[in-house]
């Protein structure tokens, strides 16, 4: 019978360390199909295919980013955010991020915005700094200040807002390619914005490839934190680290 190889004794040594990894805790799971499997990994310092593998098997669907179309806007601000996100197939949050960011009113008054009684120094505050900041000093939600604000048509920050420009096929081909921040420079974008473009195209982010020999140094951290960490350390893919690790026998952290 012939050997295995190198990549198959050290794919099955990592199949065997997941198999004993602890159940993942209830505020995992809540997140699952919400938010998209890498920001799940990201929030909980995870492996991407350990959140994608526990999602799949309870069944659940993978988070799907909506194509916000002109008819589908036009229905923001017709009917609650809860209601629009029913019959769109989403999360209100989802529905609220956009209608806010489009300056569309809320459908009648909300819940927080009722229980606020709203007097003239207040107003004049809207729009002057961040939601979140002036929610803070007055002692109400952020979706209180929000929906406020954009009742009376004031502009976030004082600034009109400014749809954000199309893509260009050579901006386009530069994602995975650099770094997000390096893109973001360039294009004059904001990098949460280069982020999620980058993702809802199912592109990968840029990753340096490893190329040096592994140190006794670098060795010597495999499995004292997690790969995620030590990738980051060392500026590769978390994959290489886990293969690294994996070859070694070395269990994982935690």
């Amino acid at each position: 019978m012939a050997r295995k190889s190198k990549v198959e004794r050290a794919h099955k040594a990592s199949i065997s360390v997941a198999r004993k990894s602890k159940p993942l805790p209830r505020a995992v799971l809540s997140k699952l199909g919400r938010i998209p499997d890498t920001d799940v990994a990201r929030l909980f310092n995870l492996h991407a295919h350990v959140v994608r593998r526990e999602r799949s098997s309870r069944g659940i669907c993978a988070f799907q980013r909506i194509d916000w179309t002109p008819d589908k806007i036009k229905i923001l601000g017709t009917m609650s955010d809860e209601q629009v996100g029913k019959k769109l197939g989403v999360v209100s949050t989802t529905v609220f991020s956009k209608r806010t960011r489009l300056g569309i009113p809320a459908f009648g008054p909300s819940f927080a915005e009722t229980r606020h009684v709203w007097n003239t120094g207040e107003i004049r505050k809207l729009g002057t700094m961040a939601d979140a900041r002036l929610a803070a000093k007055l002692g109400v939600k952020p979706e209180a200040v929000a929906s406020k604000r954009t009742s009376l048509g004031i502009p976030s920050n004082g600034k009109q807002y400014e749809p954000r420009r199309p893509w260009r096929d050579a901006e386009l081909k530069m994602l995975g390619q650099f770094a997000d921040t390096q893109i973001a420079k360039v294009t004059k974008r904001g990098r949460r914005h280069v982020r999620s473009k980058r993702e809802s195209l199912g592109i990968a982010p840029f990753q340096k490839q490893f190329v040096e020999p592994w140190t006794r140094k670098m060795i010597q951290r495999l499995g004292k934190a997690t790969d995620v960490d030590i990738a980051r350390e060392l500026g590769v893919a978390v994959h290489t680290v886990s293969l690294q690790r994996a070859r070694l026998g070395i269990a994982a952290f935690g």
